[in-house]
């Protein structure tokens, strides 16, 4: 761990060097997306409209050297107060072949529950749900450094990629900009974090990866939080598969109460023509909690989500059915909705 922080902080120390840079390009980059909800928490009770309210401001140049820089920062209002927040900050250096380093704010997310990668619309319970999915940690909820591997170095298109968050104090609510001291650290759990991800692509078709999530340093409480997951996807002319493993053990002072998340996903997805496609998972997501008499019990929460997307001249219409079961780890609590949506091409 120690060799792989000092490395990435010498490749950093690249960006501090007197290069003149090439003149860059600025972008802009986005959606635009409405939406119509049906049903939630309160099952049909619940209606709202919505539209897409986020876009990103990028720049990308050259260094005289020959390296490429990339800077990226979001614009994303509220959904609730419409106060707009300047977050997801991002400056990295591809380095001629020695790989990408970078400085990612609460963004650069390493995590792959989202791997299986199926849904018409947007992956399961991702896209929508009518509650809170437990997948674990990522380093994008902090702010990190990353360092990933080039393109094509390893065979079966193998790529790594790790990130250090080196202090996790510093998370979304914390200001970031140019020459921000940070928060002092209590250190309740760990005082920093890594995040390894390795993804590989064995035969044509076939996507497999992994991701895991450790905190280490000083810690004043009990249990540290942990995470992982593991996914495979396959593709053949028109039809897709996908399935994924994760666990997620919580930070907890105590060894009485949640401790664990479990989760399983599968999928398939089907193309049934250049403009229709349609989709159909399940996400089971197991609460584990121990009692006093440390026995463990654990209750299955299950998302199943329909989804069918219709590509008409450059817009795409949407529709999505989600159904829990044992909602928010609730025995017997059953919640739907229903989201139309249309995304224009942008």
């Amino acid at each position: 761990m120690k060799k792989i922080t000092k490395i990435t902080l010498v490749l950093l120390s690249s960006l501090a060097l007197s290069f003149s840079a090439i003149a860059g390009e600025l972008s802009v980059t986005g959606s635009a997306k409405a939406s119509y909800t049906i049903g939630g928490a309160a099952k049909e009770a619940n209606k709202g409209l919505g539209v897409s309210n986020e876009f990103a401001l990028g720049a990308a140049g050259e260094l005289d050297n020959g390296m490429a820089w990339t800077y990226k920062i979001a614009l994303d209002p509220s959904a609730t107060t419409g106060t707009t927040n300047n977050d997801d900050q991002s400056l990295t250096l591809n380095t001629n072949g020695l790989g990408t380093v970078g400085v990612f704010i609460t963004t650069g997310g390493l995590s792959k529950e989202l791997g299986y990668g199926i849904g018409a619309n947007g992956v399961g319970s991702d896209f929508a749900s009518t509650m809170t999915m437990k997948y674990g940690e990522d380093v994008s909820n902090y702010h990190n450094i990353q360092y990933h591997t080039p393109a094509d170095l390893l065979p079966f298109g193998i790529a790594a990629k790790v990130g250090y968050a080196p202090n996790l104090a510093n998370t979304t609510t914390t200001a970031a900009d140019f020459k921000a001291q940070g928060s002092q650290n209590a250190a309740t759990y760990g005082a920093n974090a890594t995040h390894y991800q390795i993804t590989a692509a064995p035969i044509d078709g076939l996507g497999v990866g992994a991701d895991y999530f450790e905190t280490s340093g000083a810690k004043t409480k009990g249990q540290a939080p942990t995470s992982g997951n593991v996914y495979a996807k396959y593709s053949v002319g028109a039809f897709t598969a996908g399935a994924a493993k994760g666990y997620y053990d919580i930070g907890t002072a105590t060894a009485i109460g949640i401790m664990q998340y479990n989760s399983k996903m599968l999928g398939v997805q089907f193309a049934v023509n250049d403009a229709l496609s349609i989709s159909v998972s399940e996400e089971d997501q197991e609460q584990r909690t121990a009692g006093a008499d440390l026995t463990r019990t654990g209750l299955t929460s299950e998302v199943r989500s329909l989804q069918a997307a219709y590509n008409v001249g450059g817009a795409t219409l949407g529709i999505t059915r989600q159904e829990t079961d044992n909602a928010d780890f609730t025995e017997a609590r059953e919640e739907a909705m229903t989201l139309l949506t249309v995304v224009m091409a942008f």
